[in-house]
């Protein structure tokens, strides 16, 4: 009994060691061994998933502190996950995403370049990229981001089209807003869909002459 609380103790102590420097995307192998050869990457992976979904449900995350909290839970179960199996590129867009949500821009670029230098054309990685330029207002960026998602087959379409026409919209080109938004309203009718496309069809866009510019090569579709 005296052996396996001394155990218990010990490895209350690596976990904690571990979560907190995992935080900032790095384990301090001088202070503590981890080996990660024992460690079950698909675990962490879930446990990462059910703290995610925790950190973006209002009803359990009720304040920001609740929610950063979950968000940080998860966080250190995927970056253990990535310890484990360096090599799984998803887990690296899930990392990016929530030091995005953290307001950790950096970290968060650093986790998508990698994941997309593991695998270039990554649509779940590109998809979570373009959201991050989305949200700091870079719309040429979270285009490119969302087309590579949308040519490599991102698997939620309603959400994707939704949100090219959106980019779309942000960038001035209503008649490819509108496109996308029609393709979004098909899976998933809504009246949110059905006024938006009403509001673009009211201004003639198609007519102007800004609608004639030229755009850039992932535009095309």
């Amino acid at each position: 009994m005296k052996n396996l609380k001394i155990f218990l103790l010990i490895l209350c102590i690596n976990f904690s060691i571990t979560s907190a420097s995992a935080l900032e995307g790095q384990i301090e192998f001088d202070s503590v061994y981890i080996d990660y050869s024992i460690l079950k990457e698909k675990q962490y992976i879930i446990n990462g998933d059910n703290y995610l979904k925790k950190a973006e449900n209002p009803k359990i995350s009720k304040t920001k502190i609740q929610q950063d909290f979950n968000y940080r839970q998860a966080l250190g179960s995927y970056i253990t996950a990535t310890e484990i199996s360096p090599e799984t590129v998803v887990t690296y867009g899930k990392i990016g995403y929530i030091y995005h949500k953290l307001g950790k821009y950096t970290l968060a670029r650093s986790n998508f370049d990698h994941g997309l230098n593991l695998q270039r054309n990554n649509p779940y990685v590109s998809y979570l990229y373009a959201g991050f330029y989305f949200d700091n207002q870079d719309f040429n960026k979270a285009m490119k981001y969302y087309k590579i998602a949308q040519k490599n087959n991102y698997p939620n379409k309603y959400s994707l089209y939704y949100n090219i026409g959106e980019t779309n919209e942000k960038l001035g080109d209503l008649v490819r807003a509108k496109h996308f938004y029609s393709m979004a309203y098909a899976l998933k009718p809504s009246d949110k869909l059905k006024a938006k496309m009403q509001a673009i069809d009211a201004l003639q866009y198609m007519k102007s002459q800004y609608y004639m510019r030229k755009k850039p090569y992932y535009y095309n579709d």
